[in-house]
Formats: structure tokens, sequence, C-alpha cells
């Protein structure tokens, strides 16, 4: 599905003669931590709750990338850079819209 989002998506709404929509990225507090292995960027299906200041994220039970029932029920992508092993419940995270 992120694949998707980054490049079907953009090139099916050219073709269509439509101005590409442009990716939106928020930021909110994380609700418990993510452990992952470096060296990849990822998107990990989430859920975002609350708006402004109070803001929270909580990533969607997910078995892999053949989950579909997961992605159907995430609103966003808890986006984890590739140099983060480890990010605590509380922190600031960046997430892409779907």
């Amino acid at each position: 599905m992120v694949t998707f989002e980054l490049f079907a998506r953009p090139m099916i709404e050219a073709l269509a003669g439509q101005t590409p929509q442009r990716l939106i990225f928020l930021r909110a507090r994380l609700k418990s931590d993510i452990r992952t292995k470096t060296g990849l960027k990822r998107f990990l299906p989430a859920v975002l709750s609350g708006e402004f200041e109070n803001a929270e994220v909580e990533l969607a039970r997910w078995q892999g990338s053949g989950d579909v029932a997961a992605l159907a029920r995430a609103n966003c992508y808890v986006v984890v850079p590739p140099d983060r092993e480890r990010i605590d419940s509380g922190e600031w995270v960046s997430l892409l819209m779907r």
C-alpha cells in the first residue's frame, strides 16, 4: 500500500490529467514502544487519534505486508527512520496520512 501511495497513485493521477495530490505528513505522540531492525526506512500501519498537541498514534496489529485487514484499519503510517532501532512511547513521530 505504501508503494501505491508513493509511486502508483501519482502516476495514475498524472495519466488521468489530474494534478497529483501532495503527500501529507503529520506528527503525533507514540502510544507504545516500537522496535525494528535498522537499515531501512519503514512505514508501519497505524491508527491516529486526537488532534493538535493531543494527537496520539498506535500501531495497528499487523502480520506483515500481506495483512490487508490491518491496512484497512489503519488511517496512517508511522515513518521509522533507517537509523532508529527503538522509538519509545511518548516520542513524537512522523506520520504519512492515507
